[in-house]
């Protein structure tokens, strides 16, 4: 993560053991045995293990982009409704748009905890595509609605239901039945993976324009029934397959059983390339969680990045620039076409980071471009009265801020991961607690009644885009000292931090993993070269 000389070191303490002399006859995890570029594969992966892996991305990350998608179509069908006759038909006037993304998130942020809860006592076979179908109906009732209130009713059921989705999807955590890419992909995996996975989104917010804009043109009025009510029947429409497409290929919990897709010497093997990025499986849920996740410093660190993250990402959106072109008398489909290039430059850069970072093994490039383009953005927006082409420009590098959604998830994957409840807290927290300061944030900086140029808005952007780049080093530095500690644990036969094991437990994984004799001719080396 921290650079290509960390991740070397790593792989020869945790990875090298992990090879066929250890395991037989069985396919097992590859090693990093080449610093060539590789964009899916990295070399030395063994063809048993490509072919597990294609089928992992058939399957999970299949379902999860498509979910996904539908998700964030609806998510911002709200803002383009908005801007394309809802506005006027029900005599929206003040900062009723605010509102209808309120809702929205409170419902979601109330969602996390039940959730969660039925994921743990419900099949994700069974849940997730019920879910789906719930929140298909919830979303095509939005078209019936003839006033505010009535959709601001909806928006917190949608949420609600919705909060199954992004730490569910996000989080494939398999004793507690969550969808999760975090378990059934290594870490040198996640990176461009959780790039696809959110970028699955940010299309939705390119297709809803394009949707909106061509509903407008070609059937708004069919049937009676106004262009921006037809965006909520499609998105129903488009929901209903993911119902069928859920109940065939979510997989069953990685620990427990195996699924129909995914043979039993496979399933075997996603369990040793897990151990060996010493990912574990969740254990139960005791009184020592709480002292764990709040004693350590991922929460407190990680938390405050994310915020900061979301902080930055209210003020340039698609729907602030949606509502300056409406302002400034650009024709419907102008103004729900033109906000896509911001989604489109979201997606290049976020597949693109993600590949760098997974080669790489380092993160901090991606995040510290991000963090100047959000500068140069939001200053340009303070600064305002620059020309036409200048706004243009700084609302559309402003979508960089959206690949530092997966980038900060695929970091507290490797930093917890030796604590696999800790690490289901903290990425829940994540979201939620991220989510719960947009919430106020957009009502305070970024009130519909004051566009198109959101003065408070932009200047507030900015402050957080200098305090997100200033947060940088401190998630440096914590997790080099981590890493520094971690070392010597594994060299004193200890597991990782966090791990919650003692020392004898500690030998006994390394011993289950063949790794203690190879560190016992080493270890004096190893100690005089960290002395050092």
């Amino acid at each position: 993560m921290l650079g290509q000389s960390r991740q070397n070191e790593s792989s020869e303490v945790v990875e090298a053991p992990v090879t066929a002399e250890t395991t037989g006859e069985d396919a097992m995890a590859s090693l990093k045995t080449s610093d060539k570029f590789y964009f899916w594969t990295r070399p030395g992966t063994s063809k048993e293990e490509k072919k597990l892996v294609q089928k992992l991305d058939l399957a999970i990350l299949t379902f999860c982009c498509l979910t996904f998608f539908a998700k964030d179509l609806d998510r911002n069908n709200i803002n383009n409704a908005y801007i394309s006759g809802m506005k006027e038909d029900l005599g929206l006037y003040g900062n009723e748009l605010n509102w209808m993304v309120t809702w929205f998130q409170i419902g979601y942020i109330v969602g996390q905890i039940p959730s969660q809860i039925l994921l743990t006592k419900i099949s994700p076979r069974w849940y997730l595509p019920a879910a789906e179908f719930l929140w298909a109906f919830f979303v095509l009732f939005i078209y019936k609605c003839q006033n505010a209130q009535q959709i601001y009713a909806l928006r917190f059921c949608v949420g609600f239901i919705e909060a199954a989705s992004w730490p569910g999807l996000h989080f494939m955590v398999a004793i507690v039945n969550f969808i999760q890419i975090g378990t059934w992909y290594r870490n040198h995996e996640i990176n461009k993976r959780s790039g696809i996975f959110t970028a699955s989104g940010i299309a939705a917010t390119m297709f809803s324009g394009y949707i909106q804009a061509g509903i407008y043109q070609t059937i708004d009025g069919h049937l009676g029934i106004r262009g921006w009510r037809w965006l909520f029947i499609i998105d129903f429409l488009i929901t209903c397959p993911m119902v069928i497409i859920g109940l065939i290929i979510i997989p069953n919990p990685l620990y427990e059983k195996s699924t129909w897709w995914m043979t039993e010497k496979e399933r075997q093997m996603c369990m040793k390339r897990l151990e060996a990025d010493n990912r574990k499986p969740l254990g139960r849920f005791d009184r020592t969680l709480f002292k764990r996740v709040l004693g350590r410093w991922h929460f407190w660190i990680l938390v405050t990045w994310f915020s900061l993250m979301y902080f930055v990402y209210q003020a340039p959106t698609t729907s602030t620039m949606a509502l300056w072109l409406k302002a400034d008398k650009y024709s419907v489909p102008d103004a729900n076409n033109l906000p896509t290039v911001y989604s489109a430059v979201s997606i290049i850069f976020m597949l693109v980071s993600g590949t760098y970072n997974d080669w790489r093994g380092s993160q901090v490039e991606s995040v510290a471009l991000i963090c100047m383009t959000q500068i140069v953005s939001e200053s340009l927006l303070v600064a305002w009265n620059l020309g036409k082409p200048a706004i243009f420009f700084a609302f559309y590098i402003a979508g960089t801020i959206q690949s530092l959604f997966p980038i900060i998830v695929s970091w507290t994957h490797r930093v917890c991961s030796g604590d696999a409840e800790e690490r289901a807290i903290v990425i829940g927290a994540l979201n939620s607690i991220g989510l719960a300061h947009g919430t106020w944030w957009n009502q305070v900086f970024v009130p519909t009644v004051e566009a198109p140029r959101f003065y408070r808005g932009y200047r507030a952007g900015l402050a957080a885009s200098l305090a997100l780049s200033a947060w940088l080093p401190v998630v440096m530095w914590f997790t080099r000292r981590q890493e520094r500690k971690e070392k010597n644990q594994i060299i004193g036969g200890r597991v990782v931090e966090g791990s919650g094991h003692d020392t004898e437990e500690g030998r006994a994984s390394l011993e289950k993993r063949g790794v203690t004799g190879k560190f016992t001719e080493e270890a004096k080396g190893n100690k005089l070269e960290i002395a050092m």
